[in-house]
């Protein structure tokens, strides 16, 4: 087997066995990890959006961090599941995501063109 591929294949399954533990502190880093050397564009968005929807404030935001770097390594997202993420995310009760809401809307919008409505300024 490729030494690529074998890695990519060992990447993964470290991926979904920490994605069954479901433990926030380790999935905290991991979605980052995923997002910034997942090979596979398909997988890495559907991690990101699986945990861009977790209990865990850090893991949400990071994930949510994630689909503005998958924006800008591949130049393409499913804009039918991504922008309602981004979306919700901008609106989320923690600071914290919301943050990394507005960073990755602007990376979508650098990247691939689109456009958030946010609320008004102050």
């Amino acid at each position: 087997m490729n030494p690529e591929v074998a890695a990519a294949a060992r990447f993964r399954i470290r991926v979904e066995e920490a994605l069954q533990r479901d433990d926030p502190l380790e999935l905290e880093s991991l979605i980052l990890d995923v997002a910034l050397e997942g090979p596979e564009r398909e997988w890495a968005e559907a991690c990101c959006a699986q945990l861009a929807r977790h209990r865990s404030a850090l893991v949400r935001g990071n994930a949510v961090q994630g689909l503005g770097h998958l924006a800008r390594r591949f130049g393409q997202l499913d804009p039918n599941r991504t922008r309602r993420l981004v979306e919700v995310a901008l609106v989320d009760r923690s600071d914290y995501v919301r943050g990394q809401a507005e960073s990755a809307a602007r990376d979508l919008e650098t990247f691939l063109s689109w456009t958030f409505e946010g609320p008004e300024p102050p």
